[in-house]
């Protein structure tokens, strides 16, 4: 679909946390530039999409959901709520995203505490990206969305950057942590690995993508699916 000048002028203007190429030389001013959101996508998308159901929880601007839909998804559920409404994010920016890369992409306005089965349905691969170190309760949290997840839960956190067996996690009180208010835990990779095994996850890979290892991204299967 063909973007007008209005709309470049608009897409140009907003405040953008994905770079999103729209094609013609005209991407968004992100702040997660495009070659990352690759470099990512390459990692939470490490098994064929063709034919299934995708939820994507905490979706901001909607490159990762753009990404699974090119991948072959069947079904695309985009949500969020606080970036949309509390953050400096901007809902229009999703919507721009959508309606000219992606417009089967199905959207719902949730906050993540208010996520279950009986609100949004089972998904074959749940995305649950940069969202769990700015969670109070983040383990109450992945109560929910665990039983959403048919197949695999593929999460990306902040961590302690230093190795333990041991599961731990930190507590960031107030700005602490990078100076925002909303990230409060980086649990470890072992804490991870553990919470996910009791929630009934049978295989659980971790990937480290961050060169500075500050984040990590986790695929918990449900049962063992090969890619």
């Amino acid at each position: 679909m063909d973007i007008d000048a209005a709309t470049v002028a608009e897409i140009r203007s907003l405040r953008w946390f994905h770079e999103i190429d729209f094609g013609k030389g005209v991407r968004s001013p992100g702040v997660i530039k495009a070659s990352k959101l690759r470099r990512i996508s390459r990692a939470v998308f490490d098994r064929p999409l063709t034919g299934k159901s995708v939820l994507d929880i905490g979706c901001w601007d909607g490159a990762q959901s753009v990404e699974a839909m090119r991948r072959g998804a069947a079904r695309v559920l985009a949500t969020d709520h606080y970036s949309w409404h509390y953050g400096w994010g901007n809902r229009r920016c999703f919507d721009l995203t959508r309606q000219y890369l992606a417009p089967c992409i199905e959207v719902m306005d949730i906050d993540v505490p208010d996520l279950s089965v009986e609100k949004v349905g089972t998904f074959d691969i749940v995305l649950f990206l940069g969202v769990l170190y700015h969670l109070r309760h983040p383990l109450a949290v992945l109560e929910q969305i665990a039983p959403i997840a048919k197949e695999v839960l593929v999460l990306e956190t902040r961590i302690m950057p230093w190795p333990s067996s041991r599961p731990m996690m930190r507590f960031w009180p107030g700005s602490s942590l990078d100076g925002d208010h909303t990230n409060w835990w980086t649990p470890n990779v072992a804490c991870v690995r553990t919470w996910l095994a009791d929630l009934g996850f049978s295989r659980v890979r971790a990937y480290r993508p961050d060169w500075r290892f500050r984040r990590c991204i986790f695929h918990a299967e449900k049962s063992v699916v090969r890619p």
